[in-house]
């Protein structure tokens, strides 16, 4: 399955065009295919791709600001929320869950699932924004 081009003409800075002539010299590649390459290595996932009940969301997310992105990016579950969610869980490894609480069980699970796209998403966006992003181990330290 061939996908279509479309041409596109950009002026780089000399010294930006330098350095990826460089690499597709050293790569034994076409300058072409490094600038395909890099342009297609940093743009955000595209929402299209996510679950139809995010896409909203996530287009949402595209107009905020950097600060507002952090915050969602550094969002958690609330705490009672989360241990409510783990009770279920290992009521539910035991054998030991109600109908409803299998429901709310579910509910609370797909909670969790779309904070999860929710923040990969702003942190892919402060990405291509050029921000740094925190290491896995700041990551795991806020846990």
């Amino acid at each position: 399955m061939s996908t279509q081009t479309m041409p596109i003409t950009i002026n780089l800075p000399e010294p930006l065009y330098r350095q990826f002539q460089q690499v597709a010299q050293v790569t034994e590649r076409r300058l072409e295919d490094v600038l395909l390459h890099t342009i297609a290595g940093n743009v955000p996932p595209a929402v299209n791709d996510a679950p139809a009940e995010v896409r909203a969301e996530l287009q949402a997310l595209q107009r905020l600001d950097a600060n507002s992105l952090w915050d969602v990016a550094r969002s958690r579950i609330p705490p009672e929320q989360q241990a409510r969610h783990e009770y279920l869980l290992h009521q539910n490894q035991r054998g030991r869950i109600s109908p409803a609480e299998r429901k709310e069980l579910d509910r609370l699970g797909e909670m969790a699932d779309r904070l999860t796209v929710k923040k990969a998403y702003a942190y892919a966006l402060l990405r291509w924004r050029g921000f740094p992003l925190p290491t896995l181990e700041a990551l795991e330290s806020q846990l």
